[in-house]
């Protein structure tokens, strides 16, 4: 069955920095409000450094983009129509690939700054599971 300990219960969390997490100056208002957003949520859950800034910045420029490519993908919709020789094909516009990309890049990040559900039954103290029939094998 091995040693209960309780460090290796919950993962191990890094200790807040020094100091706030400023929004860099490249980023549109959109974006920092994005920043501001994800900020607030690892600073209530005692997480932010300002180290994390670049990374946190990363990731509200893809969630602007993912807003700005649906937006089009609305507006336009999600093919065109393109000239052949014998009459016209119909394919997919550039802004679902660009949508697609972005928002894996954005889950990714969100991972990496455990931000996602997963990530964040990892971080719950005392999450453990409930005992079952079926433990002693």
């Amino acid at each position: 069955m091995g040693t209960d300990r309780k460090d290796r219960q919950t993962a191990a969390t890094i200790a807040p920095g020094e100091g706030p997490l400023i929004c860099p100056l490249h980023l549109s208002d959109l974006a920092q409000l994005h920043f501001g957003t994800i900020a607030a949520i690892l600073e209530q859950q005692k997480r932010s450094h300002p180290s994390y800034a670049e990374h946190i910045a990363l990731l509200a420029q893809r969630l602007e983009q993912i807003q700005r490519y649906q937006a089009v993908l609305e507006s336009v919709g999600d093919t065109y129509e393109a000239a052949t020789k014998t009459g016209f094909i119909i394919r997919a516009r550039p802004e679902v690939a660009m949508l697609s990309d972005a928002m894996r890049q954005a889950q990714s990040l969100l991972g990496e700054l455990m931000l996602n559900p997963a990530s964040a039954m990892k971080l719950a103290e005392g999450h453990k599971p409930q005992a079952g029939e079926f433990d002693d094998f």
